[in-house]
């Protein structure tokens, strides 16, 4: 009986560490040094990217002749959620809502249901942020219609936001090199001032679902 006891505890234990194991590399940007910066400028069309495990903040480019949007980012240690630091963004001026994205590609994601959070501030009371889950084959100008989108309202004291997705129906080649992103201030419609204004994300966490 005590053996049936303790197998019982181990199982239990090997199925709460597996749930709870994170897909997201350095979800508190604790190994992003605060000098580096790391711009994808022209986000546009066919998702090419190949690079996994890495975080990358765009600030768009698109058709725009002095581009779509203007901004800064940087790892802060001073306002962090928890570790020793944070990514914080600060937005001078928006097009569209697809301008800025905080992403990461994922690799080794197999069917199943997941539960993606992060945690978010911003220096203005009620600003939108958004969270995408995107298919490896799905173009990189996603605005959030399809497939899985959460939609967020940020305060100026640090939420936790959480979306959980099925991605059972997904083909090998969606899953593969699949992405989540961020996009703060974006809208239904056209971003909206006032500017500059200020994001702070931390604890990003892409976690089989319980």
């Amino acid at each position: 009986m005590k053996t049936k006891i303790i197998l019982a505890a181990l199982i239990l234990s090997a199925s709460s560490l597996f749930a709870q194991t994170n897909l997201v590399t350095d979800g508190g940007f604790e190994a992003m040094s605060p000098t580096v910066k790391n711009y994808i400028i022209n986000n546009s069309g066919t998702n090419k990217m190949t690079v996994f495990g890495k975080w990358f903040v765009s600030f768009s480019k698109g058709g725009c002749e002095n581009g779509c949007c203007e901004g800064t980012s940087e790892i802060t240690t001073a306002d962090k959620k928890s570790g020793n630091q944070a990514l914080t963004l600060t937005i001078i001026r928006q097009t569209n809502r697809n301008d800025i994205k905080v992403f990461q590609v994922l690799k080794g994601v197999t069917s199943g249901t997941y539960e993606v959070s992060f945690w978010a501030k911003s220096d203005i009371e009620g600003l939108p942020i958004a969270l995408d889950v995107l298919k490896a084959t799905q173009a990189s100008t996603n605005n959030g219609a399809e497939p899985f989108t959460g939609n967020f309202t940020t305060s100026t004291e640090w939420k936790q936001f959480k979306l959980k997705v099925d991605l059972s129906s997904w083909a090998p080649e969606d899953l593969d090199l699949m992405r989540i992103s961020i996009r703060p201030n974006n809208t239904k419609k056209l971003p909206e001032g006032p500017y500059p204004k200020t994001f702070w994300i931390d604890d990003v966490a892409f976690v089989a679902a319980q």
